[in-house]
């Protein structure tokens, strides 16, 4: 029988003076365990932070042990983030070690981790077929056949309360790729949609409601758009689109999302609740959980793709920005989108910098004033009159306990979803080979 354990968040270089409260696994779905053959134990006091008692656990089958020691003599140890040097020391020989482990930024884990000879499977980088909804291919749809040229130089995209979310990602991101300008998104109530006058002379205004997007160009004409409109060669990014995998485990949606929640809060704190004017950096996952809240908080926003970021063009796209959400990965580890200069000089005195992609003193974040992502409970720091924040990992801050049932969900599916994980964990990482970080190796 494979002995796992569940263990809690500690203080680490991830989570210094141990503020995560969040636990890989709750109560309800201890059973799917025990049901697959595997002997659950939980690490004492486990999930206290989000309202669960060790006795919980034990109802549904776990057996508790006490902290450090519960991480030896176990054949899979589960943790959310990667242990600290002390909880390494703790682990037998040959343990599998199920975590955001994250070697990239942390070497100094992945040499500990190597002289345990402990095998590490990288939770993050463990992936599930994507299965896009309809109205998310839909919107890249019609984003990918807009033709850039009737666009104009300063496109706006007009949401009605109506339009889906998912079409509304979907269009941003087909129109970002193809159409390669900044788009101006405003919702239905601060600029009437369908009327060519909300947008600057010889500049398009994209409408969307629950029917899909029309142009409208400057003389009033309207077109939808479809799949079947687009131009030959860009039937690419739908292709990508239904292909492309997604991590299995992780709420990269909701980094987004808490990230520009606490960037537009911060924002409105310190300006009598005003709202900013809002830039979004990039198109991808983490940006489209910024779309999402700040339409929910019906604040306008611009996004800028990558040519809108390169050095010689983002300062004067700065100038008026009170708040940049950076959801855009870096081209390499000594490059930066966000200079210092851009952060503390382009941008305005009292400016908010948000980070959703965060860093390490190995792996630096795509802001350069950001030598290490934020932690919790100290999220933001000043300088020269700006505030900057990086929210990597503090996904759901605001709510740990929906996010931990979230996560034992997900990391539930994975590793109790057959037979076979729980009779062997060779087989285990046989199946997740793609997602092996590093191979267990004696201290010899």
């Amino acid at each position: 029988m494979t002995k796992i354990l569940f263990a809690g968040e500690s203080d680490c270089e991830e989570n210094p003076g141990g503020h995560d409260l969040r636990a890989t696994l709750v109560p309800q779905d201890v059973r799917r365990y025990v049901e697959c053959g595997f002997e659950v134990v939980i690490q004492q006091g486990l999930g206290e932070g989000i309202g669960y008692l060790d006795r919980h656990y034990e109802l549904e089958g776990a057996r508790v042990e006490p902290y450090p020691s519960c991480y030896g003599g176990k054949d899979l140890v589960v943790k959310l983030k990667g242990p600290s040097a002390a909880e390494i020391a703790q682990l037998s020989h040959g343990t599998t070690l199920f975590s955001m482990g994250h070697l990239y930024c942390f070497p100094e884990r992945e040499r500990l981790l190597r002289q345990k000879g402990v095998r590490l499977i990288g939770m993050e980088t463990v992936t599930d077929q994507q299965e896009p909804s309809a109205a998310y291919l839909a919107g890249i749809a019609a984003g990918s056949a807009v033709d850039p040229s009737a666009l104009g130089p300063r496109p706006e995209v007009v949401l009605d309360p109506s339009a889906s979310q998912e079409y509304v990602n979907g269009l941003l991101r087909g129109l970002m790729r193809y159409g390669r300008k900044p788009l101006k998104v405003r919702c239905a109530d601060t600029a009437a949609p369908g009327d060519p006058t909300t947008a600057a002379p010889a500049s398009a205004v994209l409408t969307v409601d629950h029917t899909g997007t029309a142009i409208v160009s400057p003389r009033g004409d309207t077109a939808r758009l479809g799949e079947e409109d687009l131009p030959f060669g860009r039937e690419g990014l739908l292709a990508e689109e239904r292909d492309k995998p997604v991590r299995a485990i992780g709420q990269i949606r909701e980094v987004g999302i808490g990230g520009t929640k606490y960037g537009l809060d911060l924002y409105r704190s310190r300006n009598g609740g005003q709202d900013p004017e809002v830039l979004v950096l990039g198109y991808g996952n983490c940006s489209m959980g910024a779309f999402e809240h700040l339409r929910a908080e019906r604040v306008d926003f611009t996004v800028l793709g990558r040519p809108q970021t390169a050095q010689e063009e983002l300062p004067g796209r700065l100038a008026s920005a009170r708040l940049v959400v950076n959801g855009a990965e870096t081209p390499g580890q000594k490059e930066f989108i966000l200079t210092r200069r851009n952060a503390e000089q382009d941008t305005p005195a009292g400016a908010v910098v948000i980070d959703l992609i965060g860093g390490s003193p190995a792996l630096r974040s795509p802001v350069e004033s950001f030598e290490w992502t934020t932690f919790l409970p100290d999220i933001h720091f000043e300088r020269n009159g700006r505030f900057f924040a990086g929210l990597w990992g503090w996904d759901m801050y605001y709510s740990m306990h929906a996010t931990a049932l979230e996560y034992s969900r997900r990391i539930a599916k994975v590793l109790a979803s057959g037979e076979c994980y729980a009779k062997s964990l060779d087989d285990f990482a046989a199946d997740y080979a793609y997602a092996l970080q590093l191979e267990g190796s004696s201290a010899e």
